[in-house]
């Protein structure tokens, strides 16, 4: 998908991290589009507009397109614009094209602590599960570690959640991505797991309980700040 080709209308997804850890996710929907930046309702946390300045601030967008399938642009920036006496929040980015989901599903993001078993290597590695679909998973590695992890190998990420049930997926290796503070890898499953699916299902409807107040159903003057 080009930059210029999302519509209006669409519901877009922001993913703020400070450069190594997530930290916040907000849901908007876009109101006006242009060749460099795109306004939208202003993403709100509690009733109060949020201001995206700061110290090593990464921000990246989702887009889905007519068919489902889920863009990535980076590097975004966002600030505060007044247009026609309504507020928006203008992204910005240098990407003129996204990057497609391979996985061709939606992932839904973790970033928790998990295990993981890596073909090659003699001990577990304890580490940060970035995200999860229903064919794959990445996860993220201080580089410092210098891990031999290369596309290919097989990795079994265990995940302990709070009630004590464990999951097991299981992929194999297939991008690698040094990134700023991390290394990134995207790993394919060959097969869909019902106890992944399921745990996937619990992810989101705890995700859609926490975005029902910052999702902008309503545009007007009185509940902007």
């Amino acid at each position: 998908m080009n930059y210029t080709d999302i519509p209006l209308g669409v519901k877009v997804q922001i993913c703020v991290s400070n450069g190594s850890d997530m930290q916040a996710k907000f849901i908007s929907r876009v109101m006006k589009t242009g060749e460099k930046s795109l306004l939208v309702i202003p993403f709100m946390h509690k009733g109060v507009r949020v201001n995206f300045n700061g110290q090593n601030i990464r921000i990246y967008m989702e887009v889905p397109d007519g068919e489902g399938n889920n863009w990535t642009f980076k590097n975004c920036k966002i600030d505060t614009i007044k247009k026609n006496g309504l507020i928006y929040h203008r992204i910005l980015t240098p990407m003129t094209e996204g990057i497609e989901n391979r996985r061709g599903e939606r992932r839904t993001y973790v970033w928790q602590p998990a295990i993981f078993t890596i073909e090659g290597i003699t001990e577990q590695v304890f580490t940060t599960l970035k995200d999860v679909s229903p064919s794959g998973f990445a996860f993220v590695v201080d580089p410092k570690k210098r891990l031999p992890v290369n596309i290919g190998k097989n990795v079994t990420c265990t995940i302990n959640e709070k009630d004590g049930t464990t999951i097991h997926i299981r992929g194999k290796v297939i991008r690698k991505e040094k990134m700023d503070q991390y290394v990134l890898y995207g790993c394919r499953c060959g097969e869909q797991n019902q106890e992944v699916l399921d745990y996937i299902e619990r992810l989101t409807a705890k995700e859609k309980k926490e975005n029902s107040v910052n999702d902008n159903h309503s545009f007007d003057e009185e509940n902007l700040v």
